[in-house]
């Protein structure tokens, strides 16, 4: 909507089409409130229940009327099947813009005020606000009845809407009530209704460009995604019990790096949280692997499991390819090095490999131990899967180099019996020791045998 200028369209909602076919006003209806409904006159349904900008849906009653006419379904099938004609109309039909500046919350309370008075006419509002998630186009969707309200169905036609006067009557008072809510907003702009000429300005009237059928698409796509985190978004009660500190900041879920306004203590529940993070899924993949004797030809197995063919359509799939891309482009680019990609894909692997017979023994003794226990146990597990993915990398790339190369490579890493020397091992009493501090130990020990071996043999 430009400013100030309004949007306001109200028309008649007849029968016939303009292409030979016929309307129905349940499929309107349908539409407008994003819903799967039945269609008597049709004998079909008419199914919208996969809209997701649908964001407010509401039938207004005027006093008195009868249980059916607060069910959708059961009003509509009422008005298409009251109408006899080849040409009849149906029902009004009021589009109109939100201006940004209504905050959403008020948006609701716009939509029933302005609807008020056709109802005190004995109209039934089914009215509905569509906002794609980004705030690009909020706007208002109005059906109203034109008949009177019987018990049992509709009766004569309502004269106030067939009045001539009636279109300039209803844009205005939606311009009016508009800038109502935009001062109580606290906001400046001010929409008015009326064209250029009337208003005295020389501006040429833009031309509605119409609806773009691939561009359409990718803002539902957009709209959809938006919704789920906006679902998604808010922590639990579980979640502020963990992380008190980080479900009080603005960003939830954080990001894996740290802001840098967060306190110490902030920083280390953000360390804790995305090691939370990791082993939630490394249990997962536990809990989801089948038990048998396949195990132990799983174990060495890595290949990623197959997926059932999906049901989504050719063009979506392609959307959500795009939209990963996309996404993974840009956060490799705001990666710091390129070590910290390697990093994230290795760790993306190692959660993915299966489960072996050894690892899940061990998560089940842990599970019946400590959680501290079983989370050291489930970080020991990662890192083990970790070193064995990099062990496959780096036979990879060395695979793919000259013998010349490769050996010169290989002269610059040490053997494995040499990098073991330095690994601790269990001493008598527990504690870890080097494998050369136990050898100079066991050396000492004999030394004091052998002095000490005289003196047993004067005692014999």
């Amino acid at each position: 909507m430009q400013d100030g200028n309004v949007h306001c369209h109200v028309d008649n909602l007849s029968r016939q089409n303009g292409k030979g076919g016929e309307r129905i006003a349940i499929a309107t209806a349908a539409y407008n409130a994003g819903e799967r409904l039945w269609s008597e006159r049709q004998q079909r349904f008419v199914d919208f229940g996969n809209r997701e900008d649908v964001i407010f849906e509401k039938i207004i009653l005027p006093k008195g009327a009868p249980p059916w006419a607060g069910r959708r379904s059961d009003l509509w099938n009422r008005v298409d099947l009251a109408a006899k004609r080849r040409d009849a109309r149906l029902a009004k039909s009021i589009e109109a813009a939100i201006t940004r500046d209504v905050p959403a919350t008020m948006r609701p309370a716009l939509l029933e005020a302005f609807v008020a008075p056709f109802v005190a006419l004995g109209c039934i509002a089914d009215v509905a606000i569509h906002e794609d998630g980004t705030e690009n186009n909020p706007h208002v969707h109005i059906l109203l009845t034109t008949r009177v309200l019987e018990l049992e169905g509709f009766g004569p036609k309502l004269t106030a809407l067939e009045q001539r006067a009636f279109v300039k009557q209803v844009r205005k008072r939606w311009a009016d009530l508009t800038n109502s809510f935009l001062e109580k907003a606290g906001s400046t702009l001010r929409v008015d209704h009326r064209s250029y000429k009337a208003r005295g300005i020389g501006a040429e009237p833009t031309q509605h460009r119409g609806p773009n059928t691939a561009e359409r698409r990718i803002k539902r796509e957009h709209a959809r995604r938006v919704r789920q985190e906006k679902i998604m978004a808010g922590p639990d009660t579980q979640d502020r019990h963990h992380y008190p500190l980080l479900t009080q900041r603005e960003t939830w879920p954080p990001e894996p790096a740290a802001s840098p306004d967060m306190s110490p203590q902030e920083r280390e529940e953000l360390h804790r949280y995305w090691e939370d993070k990791k082993l939630d899924r490394l249990e997962a993949v536990s809990l989801a692997e089948p038990k048998g004797d396949r195990e132990a030809h799983r174990e060495h197995d890595t290949r990623a499991p197959l997926q059932e063919p999906s049901s989504t359509p050719w063009f979506e799939q392609a959307l959500d390819n795009a939209h990963r891309q996309k996404a993974e482009r840009l956060r490799s680019a705001n990666e710091p090095t390129r070590l910290a990609v390697y990093e994230s894909f290795l760790l993306e692997r190692a959660e993915r490999l299966p489960v072996s017979r050894e690892e899940q023994a061990a998560l089940d003794a842990a599970r019946e131990a400590s959680p501290e226990l079983h989370r050291l146990a489930s970080e020991l597990i990662l890192d083990e899967r970790l070193r064995v993915v990099r062990e496959r990398d780096r036979a990879e790339k060395l695979r793919r180099l000259p013998s010349e190369l490769r050996q010169k490579l290989e002269a610059i890493r040490p053997d494995v019996a040499d990098r073991e020397e330095d690994y601790p091992v269990p001493g008598p009493d527990g504690e870890l020791r080097s494998p050369r501090e136990l050898d100079i130990a066991y050396e000492r020990m004999l030394d004091e045998y052998l002095r000490e071996e005289p003196d047993r043999e004067q005692e014999r």
